[in-house]
């Protein structure tokens, strides 16, 4: 029989050096050397340009992300029910990936390199992006609405 466990004692967790750990390690790191030197082969050419990107973008996502995140999580967590904040979570989530990834295409990024190459950024890039949406948006409803439907029984 096991003790009870005491409120201010830390809960269970995994071992943090076990094989699962020193993969990660090891491929994550791979990962982080592989974009750090590309960013240091790209820092010959453009060290300002990176420089500003990087405080851009940090500040973006500080002032700006962080906070709608926030936000939008909060008003989740009061406005929904706890049955059906998965399916609007798991929407919301795939949400803000479909946009990140399809904003270079959305706004046209790169296409005024090459004006006279029809072949770059082809697509309709609105009715895409609002298609997948539409998507994530019609799965979200279904599953939402088979979480809330009432049991039989």
């Amino acid at each position: 029989m096991t003790a009870p466990m005491n409120p201010d004692s830390e809960a269970p967790s995994a071992e943090r050096s076990g094989p699962t750990f020193w993969v990660a390690l090891v491929i994550g790191g791979a990962i982080m050397a592989f974009g750090i030197r590309g960013a240091v082969m790209d820092l010959k050419d453009s060290a300002p340009d990176v420089a500003r990107w990087v405080i851009g973008a940090d500040l973006i996502h500080d002032f700006i992300l962080a906070p709608i995140a926030i936000g939008i999580g909060w008003s989740v967590n009061r406005l929904v029910p706890p049955r059906g904040r998965p399916p609007i979570q798991a929407a919301l989530f795939a949400t803000g990936v479909t946009l990140l990834v399809g904003w270079p295409g959305w706004r046209g990024y790169g296409r005024h390199l090459v004006p006279d190459n029809p072949s770059v950024q082809p697509l309709d890039y609105t009715t895409a992006i609002l298609t997948v949406l539409a998507v994530i948006w019609g799965v979200a409803a279904i599953w939402l609405a088979l979480r809330l439907r009432p049991h039989r029984g």
